[in-house]
């Protein structure tokens, strides 16, 4: 089977670690056992050494080289080298997920080809672009923030406000991925492109001229994007900073564009103009935002929403800027409704029931509560406000654009 990571490089210099696997003899080993996705009779040790060392690699990435210290070293053959004896069960039943084209996410410790450990956020995906039935993606996310050898087993310590961040980034992997190699690809061909031209017997000056701005265009979409999802991933002390409003809402747009894409919902953006900075910590109230986003998008999805349209508002209201996001899915249920925001309470099969606690959270340290209105076939909408910056200027934003 052959390996797109090694034949595409633009796929190859995207920032993010990612492995490409090839599933078949796991396949053929999971129908022979007849192993189960959720059957825990299944996942003995013999099956789970025997699956693990059934996944072939196919190729990693250049961001994969370097979190597992592969630099100057040869590819590993198989993953059962790459993930501990520790983590092999969770991850065997992960790879069961996959034949089933259900996606996995999974924490624990990993160790790099020069043996040292380091606690990782591993999620997998069906690779929808590949050549092969069987051909399977896994990202590696290095988790920065402390962790005590004894929760190994994958618990999250530390900040859970910088956990529930690392968590969304983690289910996001594959349409992250998407995303950032978009514009590398981009870059790609336009290079290849303006080398065509160029090597003409009378090369056409103007035709390069377009081609190496659409290389700088791609180059800057890519740097946005890294951007943003760096200072999601930041573990930085809270700070409070005059911000604009249209700005923030535009990074949640540049992450979250993949992902709504894939669930096929339109996304309309509802910004007054001359909206004043707001005064905020920058990074938790774009968790906020990305994550009442995310949910919106998953319950339309989930409730198979025919027409999925997202909206998110921002408006001036007295001294303080109000933010909506309201969704055309299948609103929440009454019963959910008094607990949805208490913490481990989930009603995803891979939830943990921390996002929308921390969201109240960061909501009340900036002074406002997040208001949930909704009607059943009507949607839901989450509404909070935002402080105003001291002496804050005037920001111009684009008023009723449609995304998606």
């Amino acid at each position: 089977m052959k390996s797109r990571i090694l034949s595409h490089g633009a796929f190859s210099l995207a920032p993010l670690a990612m492995i490409e696997l090839d599933l078949r003899k796991t396949r053929a080993l999971a129908a022979d056992r007849h192993i189960a996705v959720n059957g825990e009779r299944s996942y003995d040790n013999a099956s789970v050494c025997a699956l693990t060392n059934s996944v072939d690699i196919l190729g990693v990435n250049n961001a994969a080289r370097s979190i597992l210290a592969l630099e100057g070293k040869g590819m590993p053959e198989r993953v059962s080298h790459i993930i501990p004896e520790k983590l092999q069960k969770p991850f065997a039943k992960g790879l069961v997920s996959l034949l089933h084209g259900e996606s996995f996410v999974i924490e624990g410790i990993l160790k790099t080809a020069d043996g040292e450990d380091f606690p990782a956020h591993i999620a997998g995906w069906n690779d929808t672009d590949a050549t092969g039935e069987d051909q399977v993606m896994i990202g590696i996310t290095k988790l920065e923030h402390n962790r005590g050898r004894e929760k190994a087993n994958g618990d999250i310590q530390g900040d859970p406000v910088h956990a529930a961040r690392i968590s969304i980034l983690g289910e996001m992997t594959a349409s992250i991925a998407h995303e950032v190699n978009q514009p590398l690809g981009s870059i790609v061909t336009s290079a290849e492109a303006g080398l065509r031209w160029l090597n003409h017997a009378q090369p056409d000056l103007d035709e390069v001229r377009t081609i190496l701005e659409r290389i700088i265009n791609s180059g800057r979409r890519a740097g946005n994007i890294i951007s943003a999802l760096m200072g999601l991933a930041s573990n930085s002390a809270s700070e409070r900073t005059a911000v604009e409003v249209a700005a923030l809402i535009d990074e949640t747009v540049l992450i979250l564009r993949s992902d709504l894409n894939r669930r096929q919902s339109g996304l309309r953006l509802e910004i007054s103009p001359d909206l004043p900075r707001v005064w905020i910590d920058r990074t938790q109230i774009l968790q906020v935002i990305v994550n009442l986003v995310t949910n919106a998008a998953q319950a339309m999805s989930d409730g198979q929403a025919w027409n999925r349209t997202l909206s998110i508002r921002a408006r001036e209201n007295q001294d303080r800027v109000t933010i909506e996001v309201e969704d055309s899915g299948p609103g929440v249920d009454p019963k959910v409704r008094e607990r949805l925001f208490e913490s481990f309470y989930t009603t995803k099969t891979t939830g943990i029931g921390m996002g929308l606690a921390i969201c109240r959270s960061i909501v009340e340290a900036h002074g406002s509560e997040i208001e949930l209105q909704s009607s059943q076939y009507l949607g839901a909408r989450f509404s909070f406000t935002l402080p105003v910056a001291p002496d804050a200027p005037s920001t111009v934003a684009t008023s009723g654009s449609v995304v998606g």
